[in-house]
């Protein structure tokens, strides 16, 4: 496997006193780049007061904000200030020896509105706060005195895709939300003609790897694609881009390892452009051989039943809040998950930094990407949500850890689909632009409840014993539009017309069983599902009795615990905030490993 830590080019020994120094997208490697994390000049601006007065042409500030942790975060040695939806970064380029045709300035991600200038020229402006951002510079350079201002806006709107970050009203499952940059800030140089976006799918049948690779513009160019199966042996195929801009490329590889859980193998693979035979761009990236499909209501994964035994994970940090203080504690979280006895993490109403994924990649944790939602459905919602939801499957697709794809979650947003036709419209459509943008994966059309298509039917349930969660299934598969919970708005398993039949069942959200501890008490309002817990006795007995009853409910193919860590009033996690088990590992693992496994030894 590559070495996935290359340090800065411009100076690697003081790369490694900068916070979050390792190369931030690791499935698309340039081997130069610049890290621009640490301290940047900071300044709020609750009056939206920067634009005219012309901030944009350079400040200094006794401000500083460490990059890239968002203001109000521990590690990021700024407070936020009430009601301010704007604030502004600036900081001057090191001398740039590159000699190259392009200079990228890339932001792995920052919330939610954000528009840079280079030396006061306008860049670019980026919506959404998830995707990554990624602009020219090197014509706006000059030869010295270069400088960087970015200002980025955010509001309280839940017509904004913001997931759990709390917004002008707040939820008991809400967070305290972030403005600006989260994700780490860098330069790189590149060719004009360059990769932009690599994509795999593995086909069994034929042994053949497929790869997608997206490039900056029409050429004649040839691409070369290098499979490395060890030191001494690899696999070479070119093809020529017939000016076109995306490029797909197809490669036989004789006696695969293939990628899994057990055995998470990466071939390191390097994409090269050639120009009038010069070597042009190239990029190392890496891929796992592995499928991921649908037999008999059963999921797959390389042709073998997939039980899964998923963990709800909020993705905050302690210190950095949206933003893991280091690569290591990402690292951590996946072997947390793993020992617990997980082979899935869905990460909730997040998407999670590249390097997380990395980790996955290489430890055999399964994932899926779930897309954070709104909560007012308008034309600004459709719009951002589905511009957004594109970009990340473009950044993400690479990943062989990633095997489903959530673009929404509990109706949230497109809250009345039986009366208004056009919000199902919505999430019929952004069904099948996912499915047109990568058919190698199966999709969730609304995690939940209220399925209109999707190829899993997957169902949040809280009940707590066998008795009432067999009960509810049965009802729920002998008439599907039947309520998924009791209340006073119970929402429906399938909508009107939509026929899950046939489709795995899986229990996507259950558990979420607090513990009442001295720290819970210490918060006004702490939340957790049914009774508090007060013993880790209590916890366990409930925790097994419910595991016992999903492992008992014949008809589900799956369960997704609610949830990783507590994050402030919500205090149903198995670990603590600070990654601390409640209940002993081992004795967790061991209940969790029972669940699902006579399924799996019986296929």
């Amino acid at each position: 496997m590559m070495n996935s830590d290359i340090t800065s080019d411009s100076n690697p020994s003081a790369a490694q006193t900068l916070p979050r120094p390792e190369y931030p997208r690791p499935n698309f490697v340039r081997e130069k780049w610049l890290n621009l994390n640490g301290p940047w000049s900071f300044r709020a601006d609750p009056e939206n007061l920067g634009l005219n007065q012309h901030w944009f042409d350079g400040f200094s500030s006794d401000d500083l904000i460490t990059v890239p942790f968002a203001p109000g975060s521990q590690a990021s040695g700024v407070q936020t200030v009430d009601h301010c939806n704007t604030v502004w970064y600036c900081r001057a380029l090191p001398p740039l020896d590159w000699n190259s045709d392009a200079i990228l300035l890339n932001i792995g991600a920052a919330d939610h509105a954000t528009t840079v200038w280079i030396n006061g020229q306008h860049l670019l402006d980026h919506r959404g706060g998830y995707s990554p951002i990624q602009g020219d510079i090197k014509p706006f350079l000059t030869e010295a005195n270069n400088f960087i201002v970015f200002r980025i806006s955010d509001t309280t709107s839940w017509q904004q895709p913001r997931g759990k970050q709390a917004g002008d009203t707040k939820w008991p499952i809400d967070y305290d939300g972030i403005i600006g940059i989260w994700q780490t800030v860098w330069l790189e140089p590149a060719s004009s003609l360059r990769i932009e976006s690599v994509g795999y799918r593995y086909h069994a049948a034929e042994q053949r790897l497929q790869i997608s690779v997206g490039l900056s513009g029409h050429s004649e160019a040839e691409i070369k694609v290098t499979l490395h199966q060890s030191e001494a042996q690899s696999i070479k195929v070119s093809k020529n881009c017939a000016l076109r801009s995306e490029v797909v490329i197809n490669l036989e590889v004789p006696h695969p390892r293939l990628w899994c859980p057990d055995d998470p193998y990466l071939y390191p693979i390097t994409l090269q452009i050639y120009q009038d035979q010069a070597p042009g761009d190239q990029v190392l990236s890496y891929t796992g051989l592995r499928t991921i499909d649908i037999d008999r209501g059963a999921l797959q994964l390389n042709g073998q039943k997939l039980y899964v035994r998923g963990i709800l994970d909020q993705g905050y940090f302690e210190q950095g809040w949206y933003t893991a203080v280091s690569d290591e504690a990402l690292k951590r979280d996946v072997e947390l998950t793993l020992a617990m006895g997980f082979n899935l993490v869905r990460k909730h109403q997040k998407i999670e930094d590249p390097r997380y994924l990395f980790w996955a990649d290489q430890l055999g944790l399964l994932v899926w990407n779930e897309m954070p939602s709104g909560r007012i459905f308008s034309k600004s919602l459709i719009q951002d949500l589905t511009l957004e939801w594109m970009a990340i499957i473009e950044r993400d697709q690479a990943h062989p850890s990633i095997v489903g794809w959530v673009p929404f979650n509990e109706s949230w947003g497109i809250w009345n689909q039986r009366q208004r036709p056009e919000q199902r419209h919505f999430v019929d459509a952004i069904f099948h632009l996912t499915k047109a943008l990568d058919p190698s994966r199966p999709v969730v059309g609304n995690d939940g409840w209220e399925y209109s298509m999707g190829d899993l039917w997957t169902l949040h349930l809280y009940d707590t014993t066998q008795k009432t969660l067999e009960s509810r299934l049965q009802a729920l598969i002998e008439v599907p539009s039947g309520p998924v919970h009791d209340g006073a708005e119970p929402r429906a398993g399938a909508l009107p017309g939509a026929d899950p039949t046939g489709k795995p069942i899986l229990l996507t959200e259950c558990g979420g069983i607090g513990l009442l501890t001295a720290e819970a008490l210490m918060d006004d309002a702490p939340f957790a599902y049914g009774d508090l817990p007060k013993t880790v006795a209590e916890l366990t007995h409930r925790t097994e009795a419910l595991l016992a009853a999903i492992n008992a409910t014949r008809a589900i193919e799956g369960f997704v615990w609610t949830q990783f860590t507590d994050v402030q009033q919500e205090i149903n996690g198995l670990l603590t905030f600070n990654r601390e088990p409640k209940i002993p590992l081992e004795t967790l693992r061991s209940m969790i490993l029972k669940v699902g496994q006579q399924k799996v030894d019986l296929a």
